[in-house]
């Protein structure tokens, strides 16, 4: 089976919405680095998806790795955080089937490295087009009213034509 490395945000967003289960419904299984594993389960205060990422790294399916190139991590931390950095680069040793990252800095530098990948978004679009999820729009906008999660006003219009929900402008 091909590896899927995730990034916090996702963790976090799927989490916080009680859909986190989607990453083992499609991939099996999910590697994170430590500083990803950090980033989720080790805040000071409650943090949407700890719990949910604990469970899911208690039943096997997510697994913590460290990434073994450190220059790799070094050179992306110049520009990007040490979980995206650390994600970046344990997807580019894993010769990863799918990143799953969120942060539009860190999507650039995953594609200049040819690295596949999707974000929070894509996720929830795939469980909707798939029945696990009934209705796309109260979801998204459930993080982005309570979660403070950022999507442009014309990427949420394309994606709730693209699954169904709202018509496409003639």
């Amino acid at each position: 089976m091909p590896a899927v490395v995730s990034d916090a945000s996702v963790l976090i967003c799927l989490g916080a919405i009680q859909q986190l289960q989607l990453l083992k419904d499609f991939y099996e299984e999910v590697f994170v680095p430590n500083a990803v594993w950090r980033e989720v389960t080790a805040a000071t205060g409650p943090r949407a998806g700890a719990s949910e990422t604990l469970q899911a790294y208690q039943q096997g399916w997510l697994k913590v790795q460290t990434p073994n190139n450190h220059q790799l991590v070094s050179s992306l931390q110049t520009s990007l955080g040490a979980g995206e950095a650390e994600a970046i680069a344990l997807a580019s040793e894993l010769r990863a089937n799918l990143l799953l990252i969120d942060e539009s800095d860190g999507r650039k530098q995953a594609r200049a490295l040819g690295l596949m990948i999707a974000g929070t978004v894509g996720v929830l679009m795939r469980g909707k087009q798939a029945g696990k999820i009934k209705e796309l729009k109260p979801i998204l906008d459930i993080l982005i009213q309570q979660h403070n999660f950022r999507v442009a006003r014309d990427l949420y219009k394309e994606v709730l034509q693209q699954v169904g929900e709202i018509p496409t402008p003639q």
